[in-house]
């Protein structure tokens, strides 16, 4: 399973939203300096991120982006499905031209055992908020984090 570089900017796009103070929304040009995401491409996420209704936009002065729910109900899997078009599968087992599962595959023994890693990736990708991702790293860095 690889996970992409698509997947990996919007999560710590989605970060950045949980850390700023007191709800105030941030520009894309902040996000991208302070989480290292070249600007062109973290435009393009925050637009999918829009549309899957995990960030609003905020216009006029000071405005920017803010989480559109609270980071204790967007999952990892949320933001995978508005960048990503769908979870992380293993893609396990031998494919035909068109990219499906080969049916000698998708019928058998390693077939099962493909479609178990991609329940457990599934299970695990949502059982992990923005919010428990957000506390885990302050941890690591040495901060702490209030919810109001």
């Amino acid at each position: 399973m690889r996970i992409s570089a698509r997947t990996e900017y919007a999560l710590l796009a989605l970060l950045e939203l949980v850390s700023c103070k007191d709800a105030n929304p941030l520009q894309s040009k902040d996000i991208a300096g302070q989480a290292g995401i070249p600007k062109p491409f973290l435009d393009q996420l925050l637009l999918d991120l829009r549309r899957a209704g995990l960030v609003r936009s905020v216009r006029g002065p000071g405005g920017g982006y803010i989480l559109a729910r609270g980071a204790k109900d967007i999952t990892i899997r949320d933001a995978i499905l508005a960048v990503e078009g769908g979870a992380l599968t293993t893609y396990g087992g031998l494919r035909t031209t068109d990219d499906a599962a080969c049916r000698r595959t998708a019928a058998s023994a390693m077939g099962e055992v493909w479609k178990q890693v991609d329940d457990c990736t599934e299970a695990i990708l949502n059982s992990h908020t923005l919010a428990q991702l957000a506390e885990r790293q302050a941890q690591i860095e040495g901060r702490q984090m209030y919810y109001i």
